[in-house]
């Protein structure tokens, strides 16, 4: 039974959590010396419940506001009540995924979760397992592939093996350069092919490229498209990198952490077609999907390789029934104790259902659509790449800006917009041009929203002019 003291404090912080959430206006950005004016941040003294209350205002006050329709900064954004709620209770009830009896509910659901991810891709018998992020997805995928290619490998290393190679996009995410550190394959055996004006993989090239990494005595084992790059949004031809893979025998993953979500879509899934021909999928259902981060997962269409890579001496003390006709997920985990991630996804599934889910991914590309359209009508925006899927990346360039001020000029207004708590996008680079990358993947995101930040862009811009004059 809770004290009063803490019931109370429960009950306040939840009545500040409604008034946070509908409050949509941005955070200005803070500077660490204004944080640490503002918020003692040391430990070791204790402090009363009307302090951890006072702490917790303060957090909320110098956060980075990322349910705002204004945040447009990173591939994900927004405030789900049902993701809200699955957190929470994951939270109170504090289980871990290892073992179906410390966890049962949460165990059943999340192989019901990827049941269905892996028939939207197309697997037949598919599943796979959840991780914290696309990074560690991309990860396992690419362990997983190692494994196939060389199972002897882990038991007795990679010593004395030939440079075994990686195929990625040039755009790929770098958590496949990371990925390859970490397993040892080495970093300078990934080779990323290149793309086409579009931003995709040209499938020649990567056939090319295996032909050469072979010449050379090297051992290619995985080949990683990527369905919604980063910066872009770009769809590397599946179908065409499918059949390159089949010919020479290689593991086929497609990194869709942020361009999973289409295969919702009846009318954007073709984007993804050819995904059933992968042999693994990583998907970020915290991106489009609108669920608080973490929610993550790696979808194989012959899950029993999981099985064969997490099958390791010294886990009788957890996995005491090798017999029980109930699954422990922990047998297929690289974790050991591992988050409930999966409530969130469930509760939000279960309300919206396939066909109300599928118009949130389409209203999301409506907004794209719509911002696209905004920058091709102004006059001092120009659209540095075309827009694939809810990315649209444009430089700032009124009249007085020569050329090479372009990049400066759009990032001091990028600067300023996150300045004066306007809104957040951020900016990248595209062959060699900065320009700002604006996100659409807010679920409550409409076009009032989209012409207000156009709006600012404008004027900000107008302001900082006589900087450049």
């Amino acid at each position: 039974m809770l004290p009063k003291n803490q019931e109370k404090l429960l009950n306040d912080i939840h009545s500040r959590v409604i008034e946070y959430l509908n409050d949509i206006n941005i955070k200005p950005n803070k500077t660490e010396k204004e944080i640490r004016s503002n918020i003692d941040l040391s430990i070791g003294t204790s402090s009363d419940l009307n302090q951890i209350k006072t702490l917790f205002d303060k957090y909320l006050e110098h956060s980075t506001k990322t349910n705002s329709p204004q945040f447009y900064n990173q591939l994900f954004s927004g405030f789900s009540t049902t993701g809200y709620i699955g957190e929470l209770l994951s939270t109170i009830t504090n289980n871990s995924m290892y073992t179906y009896e410390m966890s049962p509910v949460a165990t059943l659901i999340e192989v019901e979760l990827l049941n269905k991810m892996s028939s939207l891709i197309g697997y037949k018998n598919g599943g796979g397992t959840f991780v914290p992020g696309g990074s560690n997805g991309n990860f396992l995928a690419m362990l997983a592939a190692r494994h196939y290619r060389m199972p002897t490998v882990m038991n007795s290393g990679l010593f004395g093996v030939s440079p075994m190679t990686v195929f990625v996009s040039r755009d790929c995410h770098y958590s496949m350069t990371k990925s390859a550190n970490q397993l040892g394959i080495g970093t300078d055996n990934i080779i990323k092919v290149d793309v086409d004006k579009g931003g995709k993989m040209i499938p020649d090239a990567l056939d090319q490229a295996i032909q050469l990494s072979l010449n050379l005595g090297s051992i290619p084992f995985f080949v990683a498209a990527t369905a919604g790059t980063t910066v872009r949004g770009c769809f590397d031809p599946t179908q065409e990198i499918a059949q390159i893979c089949k010919k020479y025998n290689l593991w086929f993953h497609i990194d869709a952490s942020w361009g999973g979500s289409v295969l919702l879509s009846k009318k954007h899934k073709h984007l993804m077609n050819g995904c059933d021909q992968s042999d693994s999928v990583t998907w970020c259902t915290h991106k489009a999907m609108a669920q608080p981060l973490m929610c993550t997962a790696i979808l194989f269409k012959d899950p029993s390789i999981l099985e064969s890579l997490n099958d390791v001496a010294g886990t009788e003390y957890l996995f005491h029934n090798k017999d029980s006709k109930e699954p422990d997920l922990g047998k297929q985990s690289l974790q050991c104790g591992r988050r409930v991630d999966v409530l969130k996804l469930w509760f939000t599934w279960k309300y919206y259902g396939d066909s109300e889910y599928g118009k949130k991914i389409d209203h999301l590309f409506n907004m794209a659509k719509y911002a696209e359209l905004a920058v091709i009508k102004s006059k001092m925006l120009n659209l540095v790449s075309d827009v694939n899927y809810l990315n649209i990346c444009f430089q700032i360039q009124p009249d007085g800006i020569n050329t090479s001020q372009v990049g400066h000029f759009t990032i001091a207004v990028r600067n300023e917009l996150f300045k004066n708590a306007d809104a957040m996008v951020n900016y990248a680079e595209i062959d060699g041009k900065t320009c700002m990358r604006l996100v659409t993947a807010n679920y409550d995101l409409n076009t009032k929203h989209i012409d207000q930040l156009f709006s600012d862009i404008e004027s900000n811009a107008n302001k900082l002019l006589t900087n450049y004059n």
